[in-house]
């Protein structure tokens, strides 16, 4: 519940009300009954006073009583706190990373150095993190990151790049097919809120599923599934995917591995597997047939299928209820017409509608 906070001219009120039912008796032996209503005396200037420090008073109460609460604290309130006394720390801002193909047609050996820096329109860059050396004539694979963390850094695969300083016999560079994925801006606040409220609600329970979709999102990645038995007996998959959402790079495997290594139980035999995207195309007929209205169903089926997850199941229903929500009865969904349940490492995302006219 709010609390509810008086107006410092309330409380002035009050005060004076307060006051106006005490009596004195002075030296005289008269009756005196002192009023802050009197402009310019004393009593009002003490009656301005005690309302402003009443109200300060107010609203600590009420922010002290937001903070508290996880659900609501605040960033620059007490919620780090709240983090640090969970063991929650905040996902800091990421640098994509992956791969380029560098083709070489000089006669010898072409060595790219440790901070080569490659672009694709002359704004974002990536650097070379290691130094590599490409036979005469010869491609070679040459591992990047972006030079500044966030989603712009992130390339689809096969993009065409450039040197931004050109070096002699370098004749082409284009992102490998598994593109360079992995950055992302700092954790958004609902997000981190969420990791410590997932804490609280359940607390470390010896190597459980929870524990293990909790140390896969601590180490990054947006969605995860976890598997009992995926490799066998005795074995535990967890299937992630991270925010974009992409497809997990092998060096941020290696590290939600490494993390998830340092906490789980000395037996445990768990394993961190990389989730497979599936891009879903339904057919769909709005009536009326709009830019605005195929907008708004693009966006409400792209969270639907996000909120599916890894290893779900796609419900018409509720494909059906997300193109209503935004555009009305008045629509058909042609395609799909039944469930689908994707396998335990596969997770839908929305790919290209196929609009049809509506009747």
């Amino acid at each position: 519940m709010t609390i509810a906070i008086p107006s410092p001219s309330t409380l002035a009120q009050r005060f004076a009300a307060g006051l106006a039912q005490q009596e004195f008796t002075a030296s005289d032996g008269t009756t005196v009954r002192l009023d802050a209503t009197a402009p310019q005396t004393l009593e009002q200037a003490l009656s301005i006073l005690f309302a402003l420090a009443d109200y300060e008073t107010y609203l600590y109460v009420r922010d002290i009583g937001i903070e508290l609460m996880v659900s609501t604290a605040t960033l620059e309130g007490l919620l780090p706190q709240h983090a640090a006394i969970w063991g929650v720390p905040r996902r800091g801002a990421t640098a994509a990373a992956g791969f380029v193909i560098v083709q070489s047609v000089a006669s010898a050996s072409v060595t790219l150095p440790i901070g080569t820096l490659f672009t694709v329109d002359g704004s974002a860059q990536w650097w070379v993190t290691a130094a590599t050396t490409i036979a005469p004539g010869a491609a070679a694979s040459v591992p990047v990151m972006a030079t500044e963390t966030g989603e712009g850094g992130n390339l689809s695969p096969n993009v065409s790049a450039q040197l931004v300083s050109p070096i002699v016999g370098v004749q082409s560079v284009a992102v490998d097919q598994d593109g360079i994925s992995g950055g992302a801006p700092i954790e958004a606040v609902d997000s981190w809120r969420s990791r410590i409220i997932a804490v609280i609600r359940e607390p470390y329970g010896g190597g459980t599923a929870n524990d293990y979709a909790k140390w896969a999102t601590a180490a990054g990645a947006a969605y995860v599934n976890v598997v009992p038995e995926y490799g066998g007996l005795g074995t535990v998959g967890i299937v992630v995917i991270m925010s974009g959402p992409l497809a997990p790079t092998p060096a941020q495997l290696e590290s939600i591995q490494t993390y998830i290594d340092a906490r789980r139980p000395v037996r445990g035999n768990a394993t961190v597997y990389a989730g497979e995207i599936v891009p879903q195309n339904p057919v769909i007929a709005l009536n009326p047939d709009t830019v605005a209205l195929r907008s708004a169903v693009t966006g409400a089926l792209a969270a639907t299928y996000r909120g599916v997850g890894i290893g779900g199941t796609i419900y018409v229903q509720a494909l059906d209820a997300a193109i209503i929500a935004v555009a009305g009865s008045q629509n058909d969904l042609i395609a799909p017409q039944s469930d689908q349940t994707l396998a335990a490492n596969q997770m839908p995302i929305l790919g290209a509608i196929q609009w049809q006219t509506g009747s």
